[in-house]
């Protein structure tokens, strides 16, 4: 029986040794792929960096494209619908004269006049109040 508590003893004592290796072992492998990740991370937030600002700078220049030409069509729609107010103008004039003649003085537009409405709220025969009844 001491034999084999002895050979047991030196059995459990490699195998501890053994996993104490593998545990070094481990433990260094686990640090170097923590350098070569975060080395990793670190290139490629670098390329996001580099990517974000030539991004950046490629939508400014389109953007101030973009304002430029829609000041154009702005400023042509504008152009376009005071050409169009003169020429209808000059339609309505052309019309008058054919109805009225070439002579007959223009009247002035129709102006719009306001409808005055009494307040009914405070009229009591118009809007009568409501009663409770009483039980």
């Amino acid at each position: 029986m001491t034999y084999n508590l002895t050979n047991d003893m030196g059995r459990l004592c490699g195998e501890i040794a053994a996993l104490r290796e593998s545990r070094a072992n481990l433990m260094s492998r686990l640090a170097e792929t923590r350098a070569e990740t975060q080395a990793a991370v670190s290139q490629m937030l670098e390329g996001f960096g580099e990517a974000r600002s030539e991004m950046a700078k490629q939508i400014k220049t389109e953007l101030g494209g973009f304002v430029g030409r829609v000041k154009e069509a702005v400023t042509d729609l504008r152009h376009n619908v005071a050409r169009m107010q003169v020429e209808f103008r000059d339609d309505l004039g052309g019309a008058h004269r054919a109805w009225h003649g070439p002579s007959a003085p223009r009247r002035p537009a129709p102006t719009v006049m306001k409808a005055t409405f009494q307040n009914e709220e405070s009229s009591d025969e118009l809007a009568p109040k409501a009663r409770r009844k009483k039980r």
